[in-house]
């Protein structure tokens, strides 16, 4: 029997998803928050998760992608929603919910939307993890690590601030790729055997992946959760939106390229693919 792989992706703006959670919204919100969307969706993982799905199946395994269309902008599906601080930047991850998000509806509106998203992830972790599948947590990250440390009324007012060509100069790079494996304690969560096939098949193609570089592996994420419930199973991985995007514009819609996405996907899709053909062996 063919073993199973699949994929989590977060939304990207090719359709302004943003208006819809929006539309049920009742507080009051800051202005231009669109802004905010663009720069902090992650984008190109849709369109990456899709080609990852298709070369999998084409060599006769089975897959799943499960897509979250939940704003980051009003709550964070990969944030553990309980007794997270609002608007509080932590370790570099932004929060659970903005503090801009201040009506104790919305609060619940938005909480029964990560809930009923998270019921879904995890039929789909039990049901393929629990077989002795595989899954992918994949994500992208802005091209530098800006200095924002509250994600409060003036989000659109900092970004644009930490976006200006002086500033952002000063903001340090990002890796092209980064594995996200190990927690803060050292503790690797994911396949020892599988991050490195997928280091190796990125060397191949000149482009430098890393470990834990960028985050690590956070108590205050779901990707921790499901890669601690299923150790040696899950693999979470961060691409740089500038290599997916062509350009990536940091205030607006990103042109994503399809020749990006291949490039940066076929690497997974080898590693994937060696590490289920040896558990069918």
């Amino acid at each position: 029997m063919r073993r199973r792989c699949w994929s989590s992706c977060r939304t990207a703006p090719r359709v302004p998803p943003i208006t819809r959670p929006r539309a049920r919204l009742t507080g009051t919100l800051p202005d231009n928050l669109e802004a905010f969307f663009y720069v902090n969706t992650d984008i190109g993982t849709p369109e990456s998760a899709q080609w990852l799905g298709e070369a999998l199946a084409a060599e006769g395994y089975g897959t799943l992608i499960l897509r979250c269309l939940v704003p980051r902008t009003f709550i964070d599906c990969n944030r553990v929603v309980l007794g997270a601080p609002a608007g509080a930047v932590v370790d570099g991850l932004t929060p659970a919910f903005a503090a801009y998000i201040e009506e104790p509806a919305d609060q619940a509106l938005l909480a029964e939307l990560h809930a009923t998203y998270h019921a879904l992830t995890e039929r789909a972790y039990r049901r393929l993890c629990g077989a002795g599948g595989l899954a992918l947590q994949l994500h992208s990250y802005a091209p530098r690590s800006v200095g924002i440390d509250r994600i409060d009324g003036q989000i659109v007012t900092a970004l644009r601030r930490a976006y200006e060509p002086a500033v952002y100069e000063t903001w340090p790079e990002r890796p092209a790729v980064d594995l996200i494996c190990a927690d803060g304690e050292g503790t690797m969560w994911s396949s020892p055997e599988l991050v490195g096939a997928v280091r190796a098949a990125f060397a191949a193609i000149n482009v430098d992946a890393r470990e834990n570089e960028t985050y690590k592996l956070h108590p205050a994420t779901m990707g921790y959760q499901y890669a601690r419930a299923y150790p040696g199973q899950v693999l979470c991985v961060e691409l740089n939106r500038g290599l997916l995007a062509e350009p990536f514009v940091p205030f607006g819609e990103s042109p994503i390229s399809p020749v990006n996405v291949e490039r940066m996907t076929r690497p997974l899709a080898v590693a994937l693919s060696q590490a289920l053909a040896r558990q069918v062996r």
